[in-house]
Order: C-alpha cells, then sequence, then structure tokens
C-alpha cells in the first residue's frame, strides 16, 4: 500500500517539462523501433489559442503525463524548418494541437484531437495494450497464417478501441471474408452482428456500410434478423453524409420489406428525418405522425412529436 501511496503522490508532482520530448521525428521513431515502445507525434504551435490551452491544461495533467511517458515523444511546429512543414502537410495539414501514434515500426495506429485531459490522457493510456496485447500478437500469427478469422477479429476490436475505423473495417472485412471461405456463413453473420451492434454504438454509421451490405449479401432471406438493422444503420449513413434522397430510397424500400421489425419506429424516424432534410415538409409530417399513431410507447414517438411541432411551425 506505501508504494502505491508514494507512486500516487510522485505522478502528482510531476511536470510537463519531464515528459522528454523530442524535436526531431525520424530520431523518435528510430528510438522507438530500438526501444520498442509507440511513438508519439505531437504538432504543436504557441501562437495557436488551442495549443495554448493544451500546453496550460492539458499537458500539465498527472495522468496525461503518466500516459505519455510510457511512449517516444516527439513535438513538432509546423511553421518550423521544410523539413517539419512537409511532415505535417503529410499528416493531411490539420489544425494544431494534434496528435499522432505510430508502433515501433512506424505505421500509424490512431490519431488523437481531444484537448480535454482525461479524453486525451485516455486514448494514449489505450494505445499501448491495443498494440502490444492484440494488434502485435494477432500480426504475428496472421504472418504465420493469414487467414485466421480470430486474429482478423481481433485486429478489428483492437482499433475499434484506438478509434480506428478505417483500419477496424478493413480487418473485420478480411475476418468475414476468412470465414465465408471456409464455408461458416453462421460464423461470420454472428461476426458482422456483433461489428454492427458495436460500430453502432459507437456512431460509426459509413465505417459501417460494407458490413451491412456484407449481411443483405450472405443472407438475402433475411434468416440471422439482421436486416432491419443494417438497413437502418446504411439510412444513417446516408444521412450523415447528407444523401438524403439515398435516405429516402433506402428507408423506404426498407420499411415496407421490414414491417415487423423490432426498430420500426427508428426506421421511419430515419425516414422522416431524411424527407425533413430534404425539405419535404409535408411527407415528413405524414412519417413522424405514423410513429406517433403507431408507437405511442416508445421514445422516438416523443421526438417525432417534437419534430412535428417544429416544421407545422
Amino acid at each position: 500500500m506505501g508504494r502505491i501511496v508514494l507512486a500516487a503522490i510522485l505522478a502528482l508532482s510531476l511536470s510537463p517539462q519531464e515528459i522528454k520530448w523530442k524535436t526531431n521525428w525520424p530520431e523518435a521513431l528510430k528510438e522507438a523501433k530500438a526501444s520498442k515502445k509507440l511513438a508519439i507525434l505531437v504538432f504543436f504551435n504557441k501562437g495557436i489559442k488551442d495549443c495554448q490551452r493544451f500546453e496550460a491544461e492539458t499537458l500539465p495533467n498527472a495522468a496525461v503525463i503518466s500516459a505519455l511517458q510510457q511512449h517516444v515523444c516527439a513535438r513538432i511546429d509546423p511553421d518550423g524548418t521544410d523539413e517539419e512543414n512537409a511532415l505535417w502537410q503529410k499528416h493531411g495539414q490539420e489544425r494544431p494541437p494534434m496528435t499522432y501514434v505510430y508502433d515501433p515500426d512506424g505505421k500509424l495506429l490512431t490519431t488523437v484531437s481531444a484537448l480535454k485531459p482525461e479524453y486525451y490522457a485516455g486514448a494514449i493510456a489505450q494505445a499501448g495494450p491495443a498494440y502490444f496485447n492484440k494488434i502485435l500478437p494477432a500480426r504475428e500469427a496472421l504472418a504465420r497464417d493469414p487467414n485466421q478469422a480470430d486474429k482478423l477479429a481481433m485486429l478489428g476490436e483492437a482499433y475499434e478501441k484506438l478509434n480506428n475505423p478505417v483500419e477496424s473495417q478493413k480487418a473485420y472485412a478480411a475476418a468475414v471474408d476468412a470465414l465465408q471461405k471456409k464455408g461458416d456463413k453462421a460464423g461470420a453473420l454472428r461476426l458482422l452482428e456483433a461489428q454492427l451492434g458495436s460500430y453502432y454504438d459507437m456512431k460509426w454509421y459509413v465505417p459501417a456500410r460494407a458490413a451491412c451490405l456484407k449481411v443483405a449479401e450472405l443472407d438475402p432471406a433475411d434468416a440471422s434478423k439482421l436486416g432491419a438493422k443494417a438497413a437502418w444503420i446504411i439510412g444513417m449513413a446516408d444521412c450523415k453524409e447528407s444523401k438524403w434522397q439515398n435516405a429516402i430510397t433506402g428507408m423506404k424500400a426498407a420499411c415496407d420489406r421490414f414491417k415487423d421489425a423490432p426498430n420500426m419506429d427508428q426506421m421511419l424516424f430515419t425516414l422522416g428525418s431524411a424527407y425533413m432534410y430534404a425539405r419535404d415538409k409535408d411527407n415528413a409530417i405524414a412519417v413522424f405522425e405514423e410513429i406517433v399513431k403507431k408507437y405511442p410507447n416508445s421514445e422516438t414517438r416523443n421526438i417525432a412529436q417534437l419534430q412535428i411541432d417544429k416544421l407545422r411551425k
């Protein structure tokens, strides 16, 4: 107990200067590879208000310091040398402060844009376990046999934890394909169900689109009863991308096909919302009124009534 208390006191007494910042990114990558640590790249410019806040509120936080000290950290000013500016441009010229987390081999794991210390510290703290406990062992296993669906799914879960939808979706898709090649359609659908559940919770509607389409491909008769959820998520993805007509067409077809689906009130609400944002006021009100009439005890009913009131004003 005494050691734990002492460690806590030491952590609280740390200052941001005790993070050993490097100013050369290639050197940071080289050290990370040699020491088998993650490499943290932070773009920072003192003249930017958010960077001033980052330096004053985020970096002094004990949890942030503790998380960063586990890795090799570099802080780069985009307005510095030509090489530093080129590095910033290579990363898409995102406004600082912006943090990129790389594995020891120099592959991007995730990006962190949060400023609040608790979110920033959490994102950095998750990176190490996600890489060393899941990504690294999965990669090593897949190097021996690239068709291990469980290891591919492990990658998908790890990148999900790292808030990296591109790599997560890619890994899940490979896992589903591996199961499909083995003739395990039921296993593939179970994995897709789990993926859609977690992506829905994270509001990753657009990254979930490919998995939704795969559900329709593998199970056209909807024996798995995943069709309604998959169609609804596609509708929300269309709305997310402001593709209102696509959302209307898709959700109308889905509502006609999956009339007894348990999420019908939510599907109708997405349809009504698409009509509303497409400036089709009459159809939007008609759909919201259908929700109020048919689903009086649902939470969706109350939101639909609010939309009716707004539209009628």
